[in-house]
């Protein structure tokens, strides 16, 4: 299940906008929605919870203001009423049982939609069974009653690979969960890594760092725990031809693992398409321009989708540039300094680099950034240019 096309119309912020997904006959698998504060980048993905939510209700006015264009084969679907029957997919009385088994045949996995929005209660995470089971569903808004089973999705995932696997014993099946979670955030080179369960009865999972010292994942920092909980309440969901909406996931992280964190989530599932919104310039930098989605206000205050070709090239360059070319920041730097270097720019293209005022600003430039500044730098060698005629 993927999105070809969404066209979003008389919304509140985002008025009239239609985007496609498509690049050269291919549906793009993964998308990064970026813009300034307002632009309507969390109202972009939750359009399309949304979307699914009000079909599944029948909410025929507001399916008005949203359509989504599937790829080819989800779009053969929707004449079954697809997105009712998986929304009751372990409720067979709630559908027409013939539709419904004619629906759900037509999947060799049932897809899922996965939302994690922005703002997640951490609070003190416990294991609650050690029999974990998650029930299928479509709908899957990852919040704290999802994020308290983790503990418990790792203790089940231990017991499931002994009773695959007999002539395991307790410690080969821990080691052989822990490598599988930790292979996911190979490509970061963490520090802390996930140990193993808890002794003590509990059954927490216990992270160690490279001095050996051991912590509960509540004790982890609050960029690890983000990055672990978010990132293993989607491999708990083992999504297969799914689509997950991940707002602002670089909250909290730093900026390395900002650069690497799409990576992350693509080796979680298969199949899936990501869209994503994000204020990150390490996250724009991390893809090619085809996938970006610039949210943009024009001239008439009306927010436009910049994309494709329109888009400078992001992929490997610095954050500076990122964030002046593509993000429309008028510099990387303090405005304050900032409006202190233009003004000294434009005394030297009025030649009035020998004045009072001039020596006095450059002054606090040197002061504030150091005589080594690539911006200082250019504007003597534009003086000794100027001097010798």
């Amino acid at each position: 299940m993927k999105i070809k096309k969404i066209e979003i119309k008389n919304n509140k912020i985002l008025k009239d906008i239609s985007v496609d997904f498509e690049k050269n006959g291919k549906i793009i698998d993964t998308i990064v929605v970026a813009g300034s504060n307002g632009s309507g980048k969390t109202t972009f993905l939750e359009s399309i919870w949304n979307y699914f939510l009000e079909i599944s209700e029948y909410r025929r006015d507001i399916l008005e203001k949203v359509d989504i264009t599937f790829n080819d084969d989800f779009e053969k679907l929707k004449e079954l009423d697809i997105i009712r029957h998986l929304k009751y997919a372990n409720y067979d009385e709630k559908n027409d049982i013939k539709t419904y088994k004619e629906t759900v045949s037509l999947f060799k996995v049932l897809p899922k939609l996965i939302y994690i929005p922005t703002e997640i209660n951490f609070s003190e995470v416990k294991t609650e069974t050690t029999n974990f089971y998650r029930e299928y569903s479509f709908f899957n808004m990852v919040d704290f009653n999802m994020i308290k089973d983790i503990p418990s999705y790792i203790v089940s995932k231990v017991m499931y690979i002994l009773g695959q696997n007999e002539n395991l014993t307790m410690l080969e099946a821990r080691k052989k969960v822990t490598e599988e979670i930790n292979g996911i955030f190979n490509i970061l080179e963490l520090d802390v890594k996930l140990k193993g369960i808890s002794k003590d009865g509990k059954n927490m999972p216990i992270f160690e760092n490279s001095q050996g010292e051991e912590f509960d994942i509540n004790e982890l920092s609050s960029g690890e725990k983000q990055l672990f909980l978010r990132t293993l309440s989607i491999k708990m969901l083992e999504p297969e031809d799914s689509i997950i909406l991940i707002d602002e996931p670089e909250l909290s992280l730093h900026p390395k693992w900002q650069q690497q964190i799409i990576k992350v989530y693509q080796n979680i599932g298969k199949n899936n398409q990501i869209i994503l919104a994000t204020h990150s310039p390490h996250i724009l930098g991390s893809v090619p321009s085809e996938n970006i989605i610039i949210l943009s206000k024009n001239e008439e205050n009306k927010i436009v989708p910049i994309t494709g070709e329109e888009l400078y090239s992001s992929y490997g360059q610095t954050s500076d540039r990122i964030l002046e070319d593509i993000m429309g920041m008028k510099s990387a730097r303090n405005i304050e300094v900032q409006n202190l270097l233009d003004d000294v720019r434009n005394l030297v293209s009025e030649n009035r680099y020998e004045t009072d005022e001039f020596k006095e600003k450059y002054n606090e430039l040197e002061n504030i950034l150091g005589n080594s500044d690539s911006d200082l730098m250019l504007i003597d060698m534009e003086i000794k240019r100027r001097k010798r005629g």
